[in-house]
């Protein structure tokens, strides 16, 4: 089988599934389809194993999970009667958003209310409309069409969130503030998991502990602005901590997060571009958190010979990631 420039890099369950849409020459001379009949439970798992733990979907028709409702009646019958296959939607507003729309709100109601994970993108200056719209029933999260700017694109997508939306990555918009945060919905927030997000400051961090009472990994990228707001925070269920600034080694700017939180079941750190270390802070955080660190992670940040050997003593897993 001929196969097109546009095919090139397709994952080989797709191609195989092109395959399967040619029809086969029989020994009378006729057509027929190479579609074998399987049982819609073996679909079902096999369709299920199509989805990827690391990347949400870009909605394609040529790539799973679209392709699976254009092979035949069975396959999309058995596509649809699965809310768990459309649950990691990948939204790109970019110029050509309005022309996906309808893939966008098709995509959120086959999921029926299961749990979310998605993946927004912003790769326009253009005038575009916002990612959706949600009601009380997470089953109603759909696509919406006002139109805004590229920054109120972000404020509405994010102040209000489908409450089904478990994971969340939203790094590759524009950075959030704690300003922009304070016009945000408690609701959909409060369910989220797993977050990768980008900050101007590091107070919008305690300002996404205090929204997101569930998280269990956090991924913070950006601008590490010194915290202003020395409030307390205890989060007791974050697991995970990422933290890439934009500091040089050798920046001594002291950026007092680690003063204002405790995290008694962290069990992994990993900070990158946060300047010199705040050893005294650091120790302070641990003593009092009481937490178990298992991995603890640098990249780009300033540590003597001795805080390394203390950390290598007292971590399991302690690693210098080289750029």
């Amino acid at each position: 089988m001929q196969t097109s420039n546009s095919n090139v890099g397709s994952p080989p369950i797709s191609a195989s599934i092109l395959e399967l849409q040619q029809p086969s020459n029989t020994s009378s001379g006729g057509s027929s389809s190479r579609i074998p009949r399987l049982p819609a439970e073996i679909l079902s798992e096999i369709f299920l194993h199509s989805l990827s733990d690391d990347l949400p979907f870009f909605p394609t028709q040529r790539l799973a999970p679209l392709i699976f409702t254009r092979i035949c009646r069975q396959w999309r019958e058995v596509a649809l009667g699965l809310p768990w296959l459309w649950t990691q939607p990948r939204l790109i507003a970019d110029d050509g958003f309005r022309e996906r729309a309808s893939a966008y709100d098709l995509w959120l109601k086959r999921s029926r209310g299961c749990p979310l994970s998605l993946k927004l993108e912003c790769y326009t200056d253009l005038k575009a409309p916002s990612f959706w719209k949600t009601s009380t029933d997470s089953r109603s999260s759909s696509y919406t069409s006002t139109v805004d700017g590229p920054e109120q694109i972000t404020d509405r997508s994010i102040s209000k969130l489908p409450v089904n939306l478990r994971k969340m990555d939203i790094s590759d918009l524009q950075w959030i503030s704690c300003r922009r945060l304070d016009f945000v919905a408690d609701s959909g927030w409060a369910h989220l998991t797993h977050l990768e997000i980008n900050v101007h400051g590091l107070d919008a961090f305690p300002r996404i502990l205090r929204l997101c009472p569930d998280l269990s990994f956090l991924m913070l990228h950006g601008i590490f602005h010194p915290i202003k707001n020395q409030e307390p925070v205890t989060h007791t269920n974050l697991q995970r901590l990422h933290m890439c600034g934009d500091m040089y080694p050798t920046s001594s700017r002291n950026l007092g997060i680690f003063k204002v939180l405790t995290l008694p079941n962290l069990r992994g750190l990993q900070a990158a571009h946060m300047g010199r270390w705040p050893q005294e802070e650091f120790q302070a955080f641990l003593t009092r958190s009481k937490c178990s660190l298992e991995r603890l992670a640098f990249c780009g940040v300033s540590l003597t010979v001795q805080q390394r050997e203390e950390y290598a003593a007292l971590v399991p897993c302690f690693e210098i990631i080289k750029i």
